[in-house]
């Protein structure tokens, strides 16, 4: 690879800048010294720390904003905050306090865009280096009848029953009352699945330091053989009605009850049958993924300050909606994953899933597993069609009425089953 750095004169004076990578050899002056200071990479173009440390106050935080639609600014993300660049048809870098955030936020999936609108920034840098794709302990090539008989048990109607019981509360925004206490909810439901089990931690993962009141969950199976080497299985627990107000009713059946719901039935196949894995395994429930992937990148931060060894993430975000008449079907988005593990997994979509499978681009958002490939771990992201994705989304609409295929849901289970089982090895 080669690469210029071409600093853009305005931003100078402003803690973060946005570098060209273009022609310049990248073991040369200044690369070196500028590879070391990316937060954030879109494409050709990578944002830089123009200081040792980011400071803010009063709740303020440095944003990358999604601006894929658009070669001029828009006005109102122009009027959101500070901006300190931007980079035509690809992302603008704001500062924000919480309530412009929430209005940027509500602005911009007015225009139709996805998920992941907002990504927030701080001193974490990301890893400049190819990502190399994971190697499971059992071979994706190889047909395990122990994974045959766990995703069989994968139960729709418990995938429904789930969603439902999420979907009732009011919302699950990360500011809420109600969203604080969803994370003690989803605590409690592991925990009465996991019947005492020593090997099996079950926490919440604090972001205060993140000015998050709503925790993450953190499931972990201790692994038997590899115990530091570790597979993730992320889904994010928070919704969010931007259409009428953050405080407003926000069911969130699709985004994201779906996957948080295909993630807990997953680890009930697994305690039913008393699985457990040569590898760690962890499920995650990540929250304020709406409001810039919040939860899961002071994970992914924290794990990599730590050293632990991720050998592979898989997120769960978006698997419950199909376009009236179409068969169920899982999609590989292309975006801020790794191209060799979504190959290994639609292999194992032919062997256990039986579904059709394709990849394809979400260009105009994204979700956590963009964390982790960030510091550096391969990610995957299965997901329902990235360009007719359901239109609900974000409203109070997102409702079972307007995504219903349970079945579809339960595909993506299978496919988290069989995941874990190669990856993680099975016992």
């Amino acid at each position: 690879m080669r690469a210029a750095v071409r600093f853009l004169p305005a931003l100078i004076s402003m803690p973060f800048g946005i570098v060209d990578l273009s022609s310049q050899e990248m073991d040369r002056s200044p690369w070196l010294e500028t590879r070391n200071k990316i937060v954030h990479v879109e494409g050709d173009h990578a944002v830089i720390k123009n200081v040792d440390h980011v400071k803010v106050d009063g709740g303020k935080a440095w944003y990358v904003v999604n601006t894929s639609r658009w070669l001029e600014l828009p006005q109102f993300v122009r009027e959101s905050g500070i901006i300190a660049g931007h980079v035509p048809g690809k992302f603008a870098l704001v500062l924000l306090d919480p309530s412009s955030a929430e209005r940027l936020a509500a602005e911009l999936h007015a225009t139709g865009m996805a998920c992941g609108l907002l990504t927030r920034l701080g001193d974490a840098t990301v890893e400049m280096k190819t990502i190399a794709t994971p190697v499971p302990v059992k071979p994706v090539e190889s047909e395990l009848e122990v994974v045959r008989k766990l995703a069989g048990a994968v139960d729709a109607e418990r995938i429904k029953t789930t969603i439902n019981e999420m979907s009732a509360i009011t919302t699950r925004y990360y500011s809420t009352p109600d969203g604080v206490g969803v994370s003690d909810w989803l605590v409690g439901k592991y925990r009465e699945l996991a019947s005492g089990r020593e090997d099996i931690e079950i926490a919440k993962y604090d972001h205060a330091a993140m000015s998050s009141r709503q925790a993450s969950v953190v499931v972990r199976i201790r692994g038997t053989r590899s115990p530091d080497e570790i597979l993730v299985l992320g889904s994010h627990i928070d919704s969010v009605n931007w259409s009428d107000g953050t405080r407003e009713r926000s069911p969130g059946v699709d985004d994201n009850a779906s996957g948080t719901a295909t993630n807990l039935e997953i680890f009930r196949v697994l305690m039913a049958n008393g699985a457990r894995f040569e590898r760690t395994v962890e499920i995650h429930g990540y929250a304020a993924e709406e409001i810039g992937l919040v939860g899961s990148l002071h994970i992914a931060n924290d794990y990599k300050a730590a050293g632990k060894r991720v050998v592979a993430m898989m997120q769960q975000d978006m698997n419950l909606y199909k376009q009236p008449g179409q068969p169920d079907k899982i999609w590989f988005v292309e975006e801020n994953t790794n191209a060799g593990f979504n190959d290994q997994l639609a292999k194992l979509v032919d062997s256990y899933v039986k579904v059709a499978w394709e990849k394809g681009s979400l260009t105009s958002g994204s979700s956590d597993h963009a964390s982790w490939t960030r510091r550096g771990y391969p990610a995957a992201f299965p997901f329902e069609h990235p360009e007719e994705y359901n239109p609900h989304i974000h409203t109070a609409d997102d409702t079972t009425v307007n995504a219903n295929a349970f079945s579809q849901s339960a595909s993506f289970g299978k496919l988290g089953i069989a995941y874990l089982a190669h990856f993680a090895g099975i016992n």
